[in-house]
This record gives structure tokens, sequence and C-alpha cells, in this order.
């Protein structure tokens, strides 16, 4: 049986859709956990809707506490001996867990990957589908994971760092593998960092099954203090796992890992610079957070970075560019919030 965890909040006008993908799959045996996450726009009551037609639905309502609370909630409650993870604004195409619990069968794969219908705001959509089938050693992915974060146009090579478009053996997260609770942005990447560290092998199956929508009120979260918070915290994860890998892949695997960092690091000054303007506004990020509130964001990354640059590992496998970067940070942070704000206008010319 497959148990597929969707955290609900706030879905709006995508959640039947998304809903009615899992109920019409081929692949009848499952259960369909909808955990909804302190709803205000009327998710939770269509959760309880759906769940009166039809058994295999199971709704838990619960105050919001960020998507990563959800799924481990999710994964409590789960019965079955596959995990599947679905976000609420996308939907699966017909036959994708038919296809790919029968191949994951076949190789004796803890974990199936699928690839990803990719649609933009603009309509502008990438897929990748030759229908080949491929298997790729835990470590392997695992390395390719590390060293591509950030490279979206890397599928194949970094097989996503997405929880959504793959299916896990339950047995991986009965071992105790969670996610971060503190982390709600980039959450998936140390829950994969755990999982493709227990297979001995992945399958990979180059079919689009996913279809995922970039939708930019979606990203308004990374104006939160928390998520711009969480993706520090998987900058260190993935940082500690780089010094794992071999000689030849930690320059790349450290170097993303600061990358990784330095993007969300600029998203913080991006977001110091708007607090008052968002404070004035209200909305998405408004009066919610005070510019207080950033600043002492700055703060505390700031001195996750320095642990990292105090590092050994920092120091021999960095790119020079990104070292630059860091010492302005750390060392004349003004210098550098006024010159990547400088650089933004412009590009955004």
């Amino acid at each position: 049986m497959i148990s597929v965890i969707v955290p609900v909040y706030n879905a709006g006008e995508y959640l039947e859709a998304c809903i009615d993908s899992v109920l019409s799959q081929t692949y009848g045996n499952l259960e369909l956990i909808l955990i909804d996450d302190g709803s205000t726009d009327g998710s939770g009551e269509l959760c309880d809707a759906f769940a009166e037609r039809d058994t295999r639905i199971k709704v838990i309502h619960r105050e919001n506490g960020g998507v990563s609370r959800a799924r481990n909630m999710g994964l409590d409650a789960a019965r079955g001996d596959v995990i599947a993870f679905l976000d609420c604004d996308d939907y699966i195409l017909p036959g994708m867990y038919e296809a790919m619990i029968d191949r994951m069968d076949k190789a004796k794969a803890k974990i199936a990957v699928c690839t990803v219908i990719d649609e933009q705001e603009n309509g502008d959509v990438r897929r990748w589908e030759t229908g080949e089938t491929m298997l790729i050693t835990g470590r392997d992915a695992l390395r390719k994971l590390v060293t591509g974060m950030g490279d979206r146009a890397g599928h194949r090579e970094t097989i996503w760092f997405s929880v959504w478009n793959k299916l896990y053996d339950a047995g991986i997260f009965k071992s105790g593998v969670r996610f971060d609770p503190e982390t709600d942005s980039a959450e998936d990447v140390p829950v994969n960092l755990a999982a493709f560290a227990m297979a001995d092998h992945i399958l990979y199956y180059e079919r689009p099954y996913y279809f995922w929508r970039y939708r930019r009120e979606s990203q308004s979260n990374l104006r939160a203090p928390k998520a711009l918070r969480g993706g520090t915290r998987t900058s260190r994860y993935l940082f500690d796992c780089a010094k794992t890998l071999g000689e030849r892949d930690r320059p790349a695997a450290v170097t993303a890992a600061i990358r990784h960092f330095y993007w969300y690091y600029t998203g913080g000054v991006y977001a110091l610079s708007q607090a008052k303007k968002w404070a004035k506004e209200g909305g998405a990020g408004g009066a919610e957070y005070s510019r207080e509130d950033y600043i002492s964001l700055r703060d505390e990354m700031r001195a996750s970075l320095k642990a990292i640059a105090s590092d050994p590992a920092y120091r021999k496998y960095t790119a020079g560019s990104f070292k630059a970067a860091v010492w302005l940070i750390l060392h004349i942070p003004a210098l550098f919030g006024a010159m990547w704000l400088f650089y933004r206008r412009l590009k955004r010319l």
C-alpha cells in the first residue's frame, strides 16, 4: 500500500485537482493523508467533504505549523509500505504510481524517481521524457544531489532535491528519518540526504508524471524569517554532507553548499531592504514581520556562516569568488548589502 501525504494550507483553486489526481490513479491500493495545516480559506472543509466520499482518505486538522511539521504528522499516521508526497497546488498524471511501483519492485530499489512537468507562470513548460530507466547507487545519487544543488537545469544529474517526485520504502522513515521542524524552505534536502544514504539503489524513470507549478505567490513565504532561517539550516546540512564526499567531489559540493547559503542570505538582505514597505502595505511578509526581525535574522545567518568559514573544508574547497562574498558578509555586511542591492537593480533594468 502507498501512503500519499499531502500538507494542505489555503490551497484554493488547486486542491480539488490535486486530490482527484490521486484518487483516479490506476494503482488503487493507497491511502491519502490530508493534513490541513490551519487553512483559513475553506480548504479544510473541502478535505472533509472528499473524505466523506472516499474511505481511502484520512484528514488531520492542526494549527498552522509549517510544511515540515505537517509532513511529519502524516508520516506518523501512515500505514503504507511505500510513502509518497504531493504538494497541494500540484497534481500527478494518471498511471504514475502503477508504473513506478512496478519498476521499483522489479529493481528491488528503496526509492523510485520520475521526472517532472515544470510549468512557469508565463506558461512555458519543461519536461524530460525519454522513457529511459536507470539504476543509480544511493551514494552516487547523494553525491549528485550535493554537488548539483541550485541547478534545476541539471535535472537528471541531481534527480532533483524534492520529495514529491519520488516513492520511498516506508522503512526509511520507520528508521527515524523526519523533516526538520524548524525548516520550511528546502526542507526536502536533509530528508533526501538521509534517504539516499540508506538506499543501495535508486530507480530513475525518465517519464514525467508529476506536474509542478511555479507560482510567485507560493514563493512569498521566502519573505518570512522562518523560511530564510530554514534555508540557512539546510545549507549547514549540505556543508556537513559535502565534507564526507570523496576528494574529487568536495570542491563542487562545498561550493554548492556556500552557493545555497548565499542565495538565502541575499533573500534576507532584500527582505531587510523591503521590511518597512511591506509593513505599510500588509499582505505577504507585511506587518507580520518587522525590520528588527530581519536584522536579527541577518545576525543569525552571519553567525552560522562564520562557523562554516572557520572549518578547514571551507578554506580548502570553496571557490574564490564565493570566498570574497563571504568575507564581505562577515566583515562589512552593510557594504555587501548595498552592493548586492545595486547589482539586483541593474539586473532588473
